[in-house]
């Protein structure tokens, strides 16, 4: 017959210890909020901390009847899209040139002007969380400036302070979320919370854990 203090140690080591579900659930709570921090604060940092974009790759790109002037830049968290519209419609329609989704220009009619250009910044690590727009209709704006001019590295600091600031060329007339990589991005950070707390709750269980089992051995040994 088993005694009644190995029983007892048999049972410590079979019975889940009774707020496990409760930590698992405390603990993803915490990663979700610590992701959605780290998220707003990695899209918040780069606007801060730009000094010069790696220097700005010019091309020409075709959608449909229309032509545009394009020049890219990148930065830590940022890329920036110059998107000037070029005089000249194409006889036949044309699709070329890559752009990303947030950098797409809008669909036609333009304004029919002699320069229309469209800024756009997105921000955000490690994926775009925030795109910023600035359109210019006149030559009376220096910001952006012409595309085919943008082959420096200051337009993308340019951008990021008139986001916060609203100096340069003024506060962007448009702002939209980015989701796919906002809601990435916020999986990314809560994922690599939730498991570091889990590690270390683990760490703690098994040594509360060995606490446990060896006290019943010493009730047994007493009786």
């Amino acid at each position: 017959m088993q005694s009644r203090g190995k029983y007892r140690r048999m049972r410590a080591m079979s019975t889940p210890a009774p707020h496990s579900t409760t930590s698992l659930a405390l603990h993803a709570a915490v990663a979700v909020v610590f992701g959605i921090i780290a998220t707003v604060l990695m899209t918040y940092i780069p606007l801060q901390r730009v000094d010069r974009g790696e220097g700005a790759k010019i091309r020409q790109i075709y959608r449909g009847e229309y032509a545009w002037v394009n020049a890219q830049d990148r930065a830590f968290g940022l890329a920036w899209s110059n998107l000037q519209l070029t005089p000249t419609r194409m006889t036949t329609p044309l699709l070329d040139g890559e752009l990303p989704a947030w950098a797409e220009p809008p669909p036609p009619p333009y304004p029919d002007v002699q320069f229309l250009r469209i800024g756009t910044l997105a921000v955000g690590w490690p994926l775009p969380t925030v795109a910023f727009r600035w359109t210019v209709t006149t030559t009376k704006r220096n910001f952006p400036i012409h595309a085919e001019l943008d082959d420096g590295n200051t337009s993308i600091s340019h951008a990021a302070e008139s986001v916060l600031t609203g100096g340069r060329g003024g506060a962007p007339e448009e702002r939209r979320v980015l989701w796919v990589g906002a809601l990435t991005n916020l999986a990314i950070f809560a994922t690599a919370a939730f498991a570091i707390l889990r590690l270390l709750s683990g760490g703690k269980n098994r040594s509360g854990g060995r606490q446990a089992v060896t006290q019943p051995a010493d009730t047994a040994r007493s009786e």
